[in-house]
């Protein structure tokens, strides 16, 4: 007994230590391009992730229906990774939604494991910081930009890489807030929750996102449908935080338009008039022309990447995407389990107690990233990911908190090592993937007498094309 407890108290420790000292000493501190570090910290931070895991002594007991249609779709990923042209693209991309289904249980488990209130408070508290913090670094990069007497949203955004990055991080975390607002009793905690969603919406109207008049309004609808009057006390603190932030948008740009002697209402990238659909027909098109050549188990997962002339790695829609990569059985089977899901929430919404406002909160979050899913690539990218970890695991804990049951007796050990030999071959795999595309990227983009070629412009491990023969032999041409 003392052996197993000495072997839980020091198993995290040990497994971070060699985690961080395999990644960045085999790996190297940074990757050797800026756009890919996004994704790199986030395989580490994943790895982190997955590691805490080994000492969680719960198990999620999934039921016999649920488990049954998660088999299917598990089995039906084997069978199109396995027919997929591009093995390694697609099994990059199988690994990848593997790694992400396992952090988003680990962060349910955490939250079982350490407790409602403190996991809830801290989340809070993070949140808060997170939102506050990606708002001071709009507001820098603002300034930067108008102090060479311009508005250019590739300043003003950059360190989120687009703009519609950082749009994507405010649908993620801005329904959240109220529910923040409500929880924390401390004036103090109140005044900052407040200025934090004020700023965070008036950032949100500088962006000009066209999808926020889409996603935003819909999933507000949807809550207020399943959640009826008991919404109304959530809404009336969203709508005031809504409220202070067309103040900090209006003053914003009044005080840009004062400064640089434009129009108030000035045209330019940041603006919600634009009639343009910025490619998105076109991708959605040729996502559905690939689909009709192999509609049964798709392209590959990743291959669209490859088939478009675009420097994109998705059509920029979750269905298409999930049609052209991965064929009709893994769509329909998708929509199926994700329908599925929603009546569970709502069941549970409905149910005699009443509910909190972080549920409300955390449905609204959900709805509207599945409908940004609609209209970009919201899921790609390396800190969406995170976001969308920790909310989902969040959520998932939330409303089925029931099917957590803590692990007693000598079943925590056994676990602990069933899991610890499988996280170590899976970073194990990690490891030699990360190396391996990273040696092709350097050989990809360096030119034999040492010249960047950046025109290939990878983002996220190289958008996807970093393993498309067609554009190797495209731009060694060039």
């Amino acid at each position: 007994m003392n052996l197993n407890r000495r072997f839980s108290q020091f198993l995290l420790p040990v497994l971070l230590f060699v985690w961080v000292v395999l990644y960045f000493g085999y790996l190297g501190w940074k990757p050797g391009f800026a756009y890919n570090a996004q994704r790199y910290f986030e395989i580490f931070l994943l790895g982190c992730l997955l590691c805490t895991g080994a000492i969680l002594p719960v198990r999620f007991r999934l039921g016999g229906f649920w488990a049954c249609l998660c088999l299917a779709l598990l089995f039906i990923m084997l069978l199109v990774v396995w027919y997929a042209d591009n093995h390694w693209l697609a099994i990059r991309e199988g690994l990848q939604y593997v790694a992400l289904f396992a952090a988003i249980l680990v962060v349910a488990k955490t939250r079982q494991h350490a407790g409602v209130a403190d996991f809830d408070r801290a989340a809070y508290i993070g949140l808060t910081l997170f939102s506050f913090g990606c708002a001071l670094i709009v507001l820098e990069g603002l300034l930067l930009s108008i102090s060479i007497n311009m508005v250019d949203s590739r300043i003003v955004f950059g360190a989120f890489v687009n703009v519609r990055v950082f749009a994507e991080l405010q649908f993620l975390t801005l329904f959240l807030l109220p529910a923040v607002w409500l929880q924390m009793n401390s004036p103090g905690w109140r005044f900052f929750i407040g200025l934090t969603a004020m700023l965070s919406w008036g950032l949100l109207l500088l962006t000009g996102t066209r999808s926020a008049l889409v996603v935003l309004p819909f999933a507000l609808l949807v809550l207020g449908l399943t959640g009826g009057r008991s919404t109304l006390s959530w809404f009336r603190v969203l709508v005031t935080q809504f409220a202070g932030g067309i103040l900090v948008f209006l003053l914003l740009r009044g005080s840009v338009a004062w400064y640089l002697g434009t129009s108030l209402w000035g045209q330019g990238s940041m603006s919600f008039a634009r009639s343009s659909s910025s490619g998105r027909l076109d991708l959605w098109a040729d996502a559905w022309n690939h689909f009709l050549q192999h509609p049964w188990l798709g392209n590959g997962p990743g291959a669209f990447a490859c088939f478009t002339s675009e420097l994109v790695a998705t059509p920029h829609n979750l269905i298409f995407q999930l049609l052209s990569e991965w064929g009709v059985f893994i769509t329909l089977l998708s929509l199926t389990l994700a329908s599925l899901m929603f009546v569970a929430l709502v069941r549970h919404l409905r149910a005699g107690n009443q509910a909190s406002p972080l549920e409300f909160s955390l449905l609204a979050t959900l709805v509207a990233t599945v409908a940004a899913c609609m209209m970009e690539g919201m899921i790609i990218g390396p800190l969406q990911q995170m976001l969308v970890v920790w909310v989902f695991g969040w959520a998932l804990h939330v409303f089925a908190q029931e099917k957590f049951v803590p692990l007693t007796g000598k079943a925590p050990c056994g676990y602990q090592r069933i899991y610890v030999i499988g996280i170590a071959l899976f970073l194990a795999i990690v490891l030699w993937g990360v190396k391996a595309d990273l040696v092709l990227q350097k050989k990809l983009l360096v030119s034999p007498d040492g010249v960047v070629n950046l025109s290939y412009a990878p983002r996220f491990w190289a958008d996807g094309h970093d393993h498309c023969l067609e554009w190797h032999e495209r731009y060694q041409n060039r």
